[in-house]
């Protein structure tokens, strides 16, 4: 009998298993990678997505959208590298490879308006096929695919840096170095506050009952005050674009269109072209970023910031994720994850520092941008609660950030409160940054030369008129803001009542700087109002307070009925608003400075009703629209109105010969 072979059995090599160092070339790897494919995302919404064609994001996203993808592909790989370490036969490198892959491709379909699941899906082939070419070739720096691959990823990586911040960076240097000679020996500086979204109202200034703006107040002594401040719109982008050019918003077309395209010139490109090294600092990256234009003529403009925070918040799933942790830790911080911005603080800081490292040659236009009041509502902790209701638990928060999009029926009597104290507390806060920022320039003795101007874009309505928010309507609420300047030289302790329009901003400016002779900006100097003697300033020595409200849903209907809406406020403060439809209204805004009582078909509204309708006739007369809003609405609006006075004329000429 034959002898049988001896039996053997094969001995399959176990399958490689994932070391420490290379759970982070891992995370390295599909970080880039994913943040590679979010940028076409980015870039795909942009042109085919996107309704006003922008990016949405801070102008560095070309390399700080990977960045923040590797951060986030860094957290699951330091777990699986601390397992690896401590148990380093638990994790394969093919289940690892497939699981920080499909996580970061997953993080990268985020951005697209596609489903949850089916984007997981998408993201769970990604991640089988990468680790398949794991599994096949290995990876890790001994492997030279692994090697080359990486470095072609760092390599792209430092390129787009190059391209975008390194660009500007050094386009800025030599834009700062090519400035020419300022227009005087002694020029002045300029620096123009904005707060957003803080109607005069509410300030303890213009006699409001709480203590909110004790600095302002404080510092309003040794300038002017403006008693009856009105903005040419009730929103962010179009007000400013009037800031900047002096014009209305409807012969620029900004009450709609997302870039300031207009060919006219800003304020920041008229004092750079004489010498002034201009900066601005937003903190309303929804409608002061980069992509609506308004940073024209500024030679540094700082809007998106760039912290760990913000970083992280340039990308879908990072910002999920610091809204879920900060909402518990620190509500204030959470407010700007959203728009990827910061609070006053960080603008007063981000500012001095500009200031510190400016050339001292030349004089500086700065403009200053603040968000703190804007919705939601939220203080930070110093000044939350200190005028009223404190949020306390995670509930309170929420209820301040859903407010806007809330059923206002629905919300309790703590809700409103809540919401129109943290209001409030976040002027509050304003204020103490107001008193920091310009006593820090007391300090430097840069205040002894430079022009200060403190405005609000637009204001707010907490219930009034039926109204919340901002956006919606011409009443005082949403059109009256706060306007103090300070002036060196010039007379201090003065207030104006009679009603100003922030139009004439840029046409101040230029006269305060002795620039005026040549000055491209329409309006007139509101620096009229103190060169006059108290008691003795005429009636009209600005332009009229104007300001209009239009709906980009003008351009969907026939003659944008409902939707149109504009007011004047006379210089002896009767405020006369007229809607698309005719609708009409009539407010005295000095015996109802919250502009509450109608007085049309009063003997009072009888006698004023005409005028005002002649004043707002008389200001869409000056100047025409834009072609295309003179189709949509604008001429359609100055016939009915001006039919409407030759009725009115009528009839009161048939009365009196009656």
């Amino acid at each position: 009998m034959d002898d049988a072979a001896p039996a053997t059995t094969a001995i399959r090599p176990s399958p490689p298993r994932l070391s420490p160092s290379t759970a982070i070339l891992l995370a390295v790897w599909v970080g880039l990678v994913a943040g590679y494919l979010d940028l076409g995302a980015i870039t795909l919404k942009r042109f085919a997505i996107n309704k006003e064609g922008s990016y949405r994001t801070a102008r560095d996203f070309p390399w700080t959208v990977p960045t923040g993808h590797v951060v986030l592909a860094l957290a699951p790989a330091a777990a699986l590298a601390f397992v690896s370490w401590r148990r380093p036969r638990w994790v394969p490198l093919r289940a690892a490879s497939m699981l920080l892959a499909t996580l970061a491709f997953w993080a990268a379909l985020a951005r697209l308006p596609i489903y949850t699941l089916a984007g997981l899906a998408l993201a769970f082939g990604g991640g089988k096929l990468f680790s398949d070419v794991v599994s096949a070739f290995g990876f890790g720096l001994r492997m030279k695919w692994t090697r080359v691959s990486l470095a072609g990823l760092l390599g792209i990586l430092l390129v787009l840096f190059a391209a975008s911040t390194g660009w500007r960076t050094l386009g800025e240097a030599r834009a700062v170095a090519a400035l020419p000679s300022p227009p005087s020996a002694s020029p002045r500086n300029v620096l123009l506050i904005v707060w957003d979204t803080v109607r005069a109202s509410n300030l303890s200034l213009y006699g409001y009952h709480r203590p909110t703006t004790p600095n302002l107040t404080r510092w309003a002594e040794k300038g002017t005050v403006f008693g009856k401040a009105l903005t040419p719109a009730p929103w962010t982008y179009p007000a400013h674009s009037s800031f900047f050019t002096g014009h209305w918003p409807y012969t620029i077309n900004s009450q709609w269109k997302y870039a300031l395209d207009a060919p006219v010139p800003t304020l920041a490109e008229f004092l750079t072209m004489r010498g002034y090294q201009t900066a601005g600092f937003a903190a309303n990256t929804n409608c002061c970023n980069y992509e609506t234009r308004l940073d024209r003529g500024f030679i540094h403009y700082d809007d998106y910031a760039l912290t760990p925070r913000s970083l992280l918040s340039r990308t879908v799933p990072g910002k999920w994720l610091l809204e879920q942790l900060l909402i518990h830790i620190d509500p204030y911080e959470r407010k700007w994850v959203e728009i990827q911005s910061r609070g006053a603080a960080a603008i007063n800081d981000s500012f001095l520092g500009w200031l510190g490292r400016r050339r001292p040659d030349r004089p500086f236009f700065a403009f200053l941008n603040y968000y703190d009041a804007h919705d939601p509502y939220i203080a930070p902790a110093g000044s939350a609660g200190r005028l009223g209701a404190r949020p306390v638990e995670t509930r309170d928060y929420q209820a301040l950030i859903d407010f806007i999009g809330a059923d206002k029926d629905a919300l309790s009597t703590r809700d409103m409160h809540l919401i129109y104290d943290g209001y409030d507390d976040c002027i509050a806060h304003l204020d103490d940054q107001l008193g920091r920022l310009l006593d820090e320039l007391e300090r430097r003795r840069i205040l002894d030369d430079t022009v200060v101007i403190i405005t609000s874009d637009h204001g707010e309505a907490f219930g009034e008129h039926t109204l919340v928010g901002h956006a919606h309507a011409v009443e005082i609420q949403e059109v009256g803001v706060p306007l103090v300047i300070l002036a060196p030289g010039e007379p201090t302790g003065r207030s104006v009542p009679t009603a100003v329009t922030l139009r004439d901003l840029p046409a101040t400016v230029t006269d305060l700087l002795g620039l005026s002779e040549g000055s491209p900006f329409p309006g007139r100097s509101l620096a009229e109002y103190w060169r006059t003697s108290p008691g003795q300033a005429a009636a009209r020595l600005a332009s009229t307070a104007f300001s209009e409200k239009v709906d980009e849903t003008v351009l969907q209907t026939p003659r944008g009925d409902s939707v149109v809406q504009m007011s004047v406020v006379a210089p002896y403060g009767v405020q006369y608003i007229r809607t698309s439809d005719g609708t009409e209204g009539l407010f005295n805004l000095w015996r109802d400075p919250m502009g509450m009582t109608d007085v049309l078909g009063t003997p009072e509204g009888n006698a004023l009703l005409q005028p005002s309708r002649k004043l707002l006739l008389e200001v869409l007369e000056q100047d025409a629209g834009t072609v295309e809003v003179e189709a949509a609405y604008l001429k359609a609006f100055r016939r009915d109105l001006a039919e409407t006075v030759k009725r009115g004329d009528a009839e009161k000429l048939s009365a009196r010969d009656r």
